[in-house]
Formats: C-alpha cells, structure tokens, sequence
C-alpha cells in the first residue's frame, strides 16, 4: 500500500480526497520540487528547500512549514520502504481550494500539499551512449525561473520529441539555446563549459548549480552565457543535467552530430566526479 502526504497527514493513496474547486485543479495555481534519495541520504536537500521557498514567494502562496519539506519527504522514504532504493520525493503545493476566481481567494484559505515517494531504476544507457535531441521554439511563458505546476508547454514540446525518438527538446528563445523541456544545457568548446546564465528564462537547476559547482572544482573554466542556437555544430561536446538522470550526454542536436557524435572527455569527467 502507498503512503502519501496530503494536507498535514500522512496516509494511504486510496484515501487521498482533493477538492475539486482546488485551483491547482482549476488554473494550475502551485508550484513543485522533485528531490532525489540515494540510499543514505537526499541530494542537495537544502538547496531544494531554497528553491521551494522561493517559488512560494514568486507566485505568493503562503506555506509556513516549508521547512518541514525534508522531515516529511524522509518520512515518505521510510513509510513506503525506499530506503535502500533509489527513489525520488514529489511535492506539490497549491493556492488551495476555493470558487472559481480569476483573483486570489478575497477569504484566505490554506495551501493544499501533497507529496508521494516512488523508487526508479536510472537509465544507465542514456548516460553511457548519449541522446539525440531536437531544438523547438521557446512557446514557454517569461517566468520559467519559477517551479510551476504549469508545464502544457514543455510537455507538449516534449511529446513531439519523444514521440519522433529523441530523448529531450531543447528550447530556443532570440536565437539562443535556453534549456530544456525537463533538464538544463551545456556545451562544451575548447575546453570551456557553457550554459545559460540564471535568468527568468530557465530554471535554476539543483544538478546545474552542482554541475557548474564539480566543474570549477576540476578546474574546468565555466562560462555562463547563452550558446547560440546556429552554432550546435562547432560544439565538441553537449550533456543535460536534471535531478532524475544526473548529466546525460547529448550526441546530436537537430540531427547535427556533436563533436565526435560519442560522449565526450569533460563530459565524462563531470559524470564521474558527479556521482562521487
């Protein structure tokens, strides 16, 4: 039996009743964090908490225990026995409840929460022969750097490339490469990192910052400014990075092959002090 986190209470999947005047429901109107367990311990738990909060603040949904977001999410791990398994915790916090309004509720009413744990198998083949991607306009609205739970864009974009056998779609807004529609981008060019620059037009990664983070730390130059979408072709090397798969090697971009079109040097090495 799966045990979920609704509301303050922690209780089976099946009892799980949410309003449907919930405005998550009705308009989309909450935001999300998705954690990753890797047996001992969560990765970059208080850099997901920093996040959380942050959205909470952008879109203005008051959730006073936000800080209680790790004790529940191991809680979770531990109820539905994920903890020698690797496994991810979703959160999802809604304006809450109320008629069908365009203006915040005019009677303030308490956020709905909920989150559920889940274990997974990583997709190792990815990461050791690398992805296709195609490269799609950025349709996205200005706010990507808020973790909404408004994503009709990225999912449609992503089904046109998953459905035409592409592991991810990039995004392009002005000419440039901007992230992904679940991951963020890096290229690689004479041995210097690229990756667009925090803005409002991506979202702060928790695996970018780490990526850019192991990166330094390797004495790998790191660039942060927006690669252009015309110049795929000159990269030596390309990889995604996002909380499920870690960094994902990327070996073609709109069927242009990358670099030697095989994972590359500072790829793999990112990979593997990654994971340590």
């Amino acid at each position: 039996m799966e045990t979920i986190y609704l509301n303050g209470r922690f209780i089976s999947k099946e009892e799980a009743k949410i309003s449907p005047d919930d405005r998550g429901f009705l308009f989309a109107d909450g935001i999300y964090e998705v954690v990753r367990w890797y047996t001992r311990s969560f990765f970059d738990m208080p850099g997901h908490v920093t996040r959380l909060k942050r959205s909470l603040e952008a879109v203005r949904i008051d959730w006073p225990e936000a800080d209680d977001f790790p004790s529940i999410a191991g809680k979770l791990i531990s109820l539905n026995g994920l903890e020698n398994s690797p496994a991810m915790v979703y959160l999802q916090v809604t304006r809450g409840a109320a008629r069908r309004s365009h203006n915040f509720p005019a009677v303030p009413v308490a956020p709905t929460v909920y989150s559920y744990a889940w274990g997974f198998v990583p997709d190792k083949g990815a990461a050791l022969k690398g992805i296709s991607i195609i490269l799609k306009e950025d349709i996205r609205w200005s706010r990507c750097d808020i973790k909404s739970t408004a994503l009709l864009p990225n999912i449609l974009s992503f089904e046109d490339a998953f459905s035409a056998g592409y592991g991810e779609c990039a995004f392009v807004r002005n000419g440039y490469i901007t992230e992904c529609s679940h991951s963020n981008i890096f290229f690689v060019k004479d041995k210097i990192l690229y990756t667009h620059p925090e803005s409002n037009f991506i979202l702060s990664g928790i695996s970018r910052k780490n990526v850019i983070k192991t990166a330094r730390e390797n004495e790998i130059p790191v660039r942060e400014e927006p690669w252009p979408a015309d110049q795929v072709g000159i990269a030596d090397e390309a990889f995604i990075s996002n909380t499920s798969a870690e960094i994902t090697p990327v070996i073609e971009i709109d069927g242009i092959k990358t670099g030697s079109g095989q994972p590359g040097k500072i790829t793999k090495l990112l990979m593997e002090k990654f994971h340590e």
